[in-house]
């Protein structure tokens, strides 16, 4: 049921003072000098959690490791990555051996418990991962694995680990530049095929070349397709992946300090996993199903698992408002209080997107930033417990416009069309991570990948037998166009 009201004499100044400076509406619309006052309707918006399997993600962090969640049920992440290999890459001079190989796993932050014992596998890929950026796919976070790598085959190495490296002293630790990491030694059959590959040489216009490692693709193709990282036992930690390298300790041929002989000398070669190579996590939730069914309140869950769905009324705001010019919409969605007796409670999502839903999926592939028409921007409000999303009248002026053609046609045709898009009144509140320019612009939007979660006022019990006053409400300031 829509609230009405008119607003007082002086709250009406008030709002079209602070209202929208690009207030929309569907016919032209110009003030003259006499008053004219604006009015307030109120309108419920319904929600309920939608279960997200997956979301895009093109991160330059990793993720690995399984947690369980009183609450949330269990979640495990896992990675595949490649290794970049610079053009013309070169291994020292007179290479005798390549006598060590090292895949580092480099964090600083995690969610968890520090000391629990993971246990850790690697394996080679078997297949070739072609990123030209045309398979959208391949950054979808329930990317399958087992397309990629031989679970047959012998793994390339296991390692026990913990978020706090129990095998480094304390000091150590608390030293500016100890940088937490996860070693694994690959063994020595890894580093003599490598050694293998890069002794194969050609010769071109009179040089000796390593064709093998001329550049990224040709590595990935001939020399290693990637790794694939995952945890095989044990649980109780998300380690957040800043950096990967491949450590390679060779010995060459070189002359002594004195330069009066030869002499075996031994050196560390970095090679890293970087942005003009692939990586891409996986992620697993179970248990998020039950959640989703709760009719008490909607959620929201990171790395993907669940999101909030909001049903706009717009079918009874365009009956009541499609000549009217829309100055101000707006809507909060509350927090409630986190109940978890769980030691290690997840954040809370810090920056929401409002996303209409049938845009979602090409808003994150296609790398969109807010536009404050059809995606909007909120962030957590510690001190209301909520998000609050303000100039929506452009939002809704914009589906106005979008459905109008449609009702003209003919009640048939409306319904007929409303059937075909099944999601033309629906936005999704979807946790999310921003980056800024130097002016605090927002240039870039990510779906949210760290352990974060929230429960919202909403659902269906809300939805169809609460009081009214209880219910979401979305706050409408209008004016309407001077009668002649």
């Amino acid at each position: 049921m829509k609230l009405k009201f008119l607003a007082a004499l002086a709250l009406s100044a008030a709002t079209l003072c602070s209202c929208d400076d690009e207030t929309t509406g569907i016919g032209q619309f110009v003030a003259d000098d006499d008053f004219i006052q604006s009015k307030a309707d109120a309108y419920v918006v319904t929600t309920e959690s939608h279960f997200l399997d997956s979301v895009y993600s093109r991160s330059n962090t990793a993720y690995l490791g399984k947690f369980t969640d009183e609450d949330y049920g269990t979640f495990t992440s896992d990675f595949l990555v490649q290794i970049n290999c610079p053009e013309n890459f070169q291994l020292p001079d007179r290479l005798q051996s390549i006598d060590e190989a090292t895949l580092g796993l480099y964090y600083t932050s995690y969610f968890g418990d520090s000391l629990a014992t993971l246990r850790l596998q690697v394996d080679t890929l078997t297949a070739t991962i072609h990123d030209d950026g045309q398979d959208k796919n391949l950054y979808y976070t329930n990317l399958d694995p087992t397309r990629y790598y031989n679970s047959q085959n012998p793994p390339l190495a296991t390692k026990d680990y913990s978020a706090y490296d129990r095998s480094v002293s304390d000091s150590l630790h608390q030293t500016s530049d100890y940088y937490p990491h996860v070693s694994i030694e690959l063994g020595k059959a890894f580093c003599d095929n490598f050694k293998s590959k890069y002794d194969y040489t050609t010769t071109e216009n009179g040089n000796t070349v390593h064709p093998y490692f001329k550049d990224a693709q040709a590595f990935v193709d001939n020399v290693l397709k990637g790794f694939y990282v995952h945890v095989i036992n044990g649980e109780g930690s998300i380690l957040y992946l800043s950096d990967i390298y491949l450590h390679l300790t060779v010995t060459y041929m070189g002359r002594n300090s004195a330069d009066t002989a030869d002499s075996l000398l031994t050196a560390v070669v970095p090679m890293t996993a970087t942005k003009e190579v692939f990586m891409s996590t996986r992620f697993q939730n179970s248990g998020l199903q039950e959640l989703v069914k709760d009719p008490t309140r909607t959620y929201l869950k990171t790395p993907a698992g669940i999101c909030t769905k909001v049903t706009l009324p717009i079918e009874q705001m365009y009956e009541d408002h499609r000549t009217d010019t829309l100055n101000s919409i707006s809507v909060s969605f509350e927090k409630l209080r986190d109940q978890s007796n769980s030691p290690y409670k997840m954040g809370t999502p810090n920056t929401l997107l409002l996303v209409r839903a049938n845009e979602m999926k090409g808003f994150f592939e296609n790398n969109l930033t807010n536009n404050d028409r059809t995606s909007f921007l909120s962030t957590y409000n510690s001190t209301t417990h909520s998000y609050s999303f303000s100039k929506l009248n452009r939002l809704i002026a914009h589906i106005f416009s979008e459905i109008r053609p449609e009702i003209e046609k003919g009640e048939a045709e409306w319904e007929r069309w409303k059937a075909e898009n099944p999601d033309w009144d629906k936005v999704l509140l979807i946790p999310v991570t921003t980056e800024t320019d130097t002016q605090g612009n927002v240039i870039e939007i990510g779906n949210d990948l760290s352990v974060n979660s929230a429960m919202l006022v909403g659902g269906e019990n809300l939805n169809e037998s609460a009081d009214e006053s209880q219910k979401i409400q979305m706050n409408v300031i209008y004016t309407q166009p001077k009668q002649e």
